[in-house]
């Protein structure tokens, strides 16, 4: 039996696990009291185009990255990050990280997966800019975070998968995967692509898998790994016309050891979208998909599907805000366009989302009121959210006022 009990110190509450048997398996005894008052209250700007990891042995959501650059009139100026945070859940706080010895630059549209084996969190790919206008900076480096040291160290990367953007990337035993992605450097149009690459991360080279995917040239899809590492499950995403659409609501698998594409849905459920987040979910044997920009009438969503491995199909579990009034015009909307959900997150798209043993936790992302800095966690058992952190921008009003609001964002 395990019991919680919740202390209050300094207005910090903080959790201590009490064992039935002790934590050595003696008398009862009593895990140290975290002390909450002793922790940062800084908190990250606000940012999309950001990527990151549950780490389990420190228990943290850990992110890389992203764009804190506010649109102007709806036009995306960014402001590229090399930034790195930790958000803490017995405190509910951020912690800033800043590793000694050489870090990733600045970047967004990059792509991050966990190597659970290695206790480290990889990142590839993205892109960066000098400058407002012009082309972008197409990366095509690869780097190792060590979760347990706090220091990156850029890996061997010779021969590998062009520099792309927008791409997908899963850790399946020793072989990194990475799928699409775009290519060009330009700001206007897309390039996608339908190559698979691997990198043996014990021999730290890449091999292409297959230059042309059954499943497609794609970019702006979301991806996941089977916890036995066997099998990689992607949907959605565009192709070059991305950002107009329609976009791509088919779900695929890939059988790592033998190469094969398997379309399992061809868009039964949820709209077509860009930009969400795909969650393995071995426990329940489903798959998890949030937030995204997709075809519908209120673009960015909140909605939170689950697809049934067992071959149930899709079943929407979160049904999010709904679409009330139409907008005036390009960037004008009325304040009672959306009846928001307030019992979850803000719509958005391109945030960091992570799965730990009970929860899923996700922060930042692009809303319709620009960029968003919050967390909130999707438990897994009770499906529903919870707000952990709040956000300092980017809600529609009605979510911060009940009244008074003139326009969709003020």
């Amino acid at each position: 039996m395990r019991i919680i009990i919740t202390f209050l110190a300094l207005g910090c509450a903080s959790k201590t696990e009490v064992s039935d048997t002790g934590p050595s398996g003696g008398l009862p005894g009593m895990e140290d009291e975290v002390d909450c008052s002793t922790r940062s209250t800084e908190i990250p700007s606000t940012r999309g185009e950001v990527e990151g990891v549950w780490d389990t042995a420190r228990d943290r959501f850990v992110f890389f990255g992203g764009d804190q650059g506010p649109p102007e009139s709806c036009i995306p100026k960014p402001d590229f990050l090399d930034e790195l945070w930790a958000f803490h859940p017995d405190c509910d706080n951020f912690e800033r990280i800043e590793p000694e010895g050489d870090s990733p630059s600045p970047r967004t549209r990059h792509s991050i997966t966990m190597d659970h084996a290695r206790g480290r969190m990889l990142m590839h790919g993205g892109r960066s800019r000098e400058g407002t206008s012009g082309p972008y900076d197409i990366k095509d480096d690869l780097w190792a975070y060590d979760l347990a040291t706090d220091t990156w160290q850029e890996l061997p990367s010779n021969e590998g998968p062009r520099a792309r953007v927008t791409h997908s990337m899963v850790v399946a035993g020793n072989q990194l995967i990475v799928y699409g992605g775009n290519s060009t450097s330009s700001s206007t149009s897309y390039v996608p692509m339908a190559d698979v690459w691997s990198y043996d991360i014990v021999s730290e080279t890449w091999e292409r898998l297959d230059a042309d995917a059954a499943a497609g040239k794609r970019l702006f899809h979301a991806a996941a790994i089977s916890d036995d590492g066997k099998t990689m499950y992607v949907f959605g995403g565009a192709d070059e016309n991305a950002y107009t659409g329609p976009f791509f609501s088919d779900l695929w698998s890939y059988d790592v050891s033998s190469g094969l594409w398997t379309e399992l849905d061809d868009g039964s459920g949820p709209l077509g979208r860009i930009m969400p987040d795909l969650l393995f979910d071995g426990e329940r044997n489903r798959l998890l998909l949030w937030s995204g920009h997709d075809d519908g009438n209120l673009g960015n969503t909140n909605e939170m599907w689950a697809w049934d491995l067992d071959g149930s199909g899709w079943t929407q579990i979160e049904d999010g805000d709904s679409y009330e009034n139409p907008a005036f015009g390009f960037c004008n909307f009325p304040a009672d366009f959306v009846d928001p959900d307030l019992n979850a997150p803000e719509r958005r798209y391109f945030g960091a989302g992570a799965m730990s043993q009970d929860d899923i936790f996700i922060f930042g992302g692009k809303t319709d009121c620009g960029q968003i800095n919050d967390v909130w966690t999707w438990s897994l058992r009770d499906e529903e959210w919870s707000e952990r952190s709040p956000a300092t921008s980017g809600e529609v009003c009605l979510r911060s006022f009940a009244d008074g609001c003139e326009s969709l964002c003020f």
